[in-house]
């Protein structure tokens, strides 16, 4: 039975894990430093915002992924969205930084 004093559980923008909502972190979809608002907010759980983040610049997230499908579509990201997916929602994993940012 649902608890109205617990939180409803989200999913994750990118993996769709489902999460509690204070566990998301907000992307800016088209970064702050390209003139991106509150408006281009989506809502990823930390290891997917990480992984973003390790593998784009803002340059090229404000170029070639200012949407959630783009970025589930990004073929860098392919492998680890696969991954990610099979893991429990509490289960974390640091991100190391790719060599080669694009």
């Amino acid at each position: 039975m649902w608890d109205e004093n617990q939180p409803l559980p989200c999913p994750c923008g990118l993996c769709l894990r489902a999460f509690d909502e204070h566990l998301l972190t907000k992307h800016h979809m088209l970064p702050k430093s390209r003139g991106g608002t509150t408006e281009h907010v989506a809502f990823l759980c930390s290891q997917c915002h990480g992984m973003v983040h390790a593998t784009f610049t803002n340059r090229t997230l404000a170029a070639e992924y200012t949407s959630l499908e783009q970025l589930r579509n990004a073929p860098e990201l392919a492998g680890f969205i696969k991954w990610v997916r099979k893991l429990p929602a509490g289960r974390r994993k640091k991100n190391h930084p790719r060599r080669r940012k694009r």
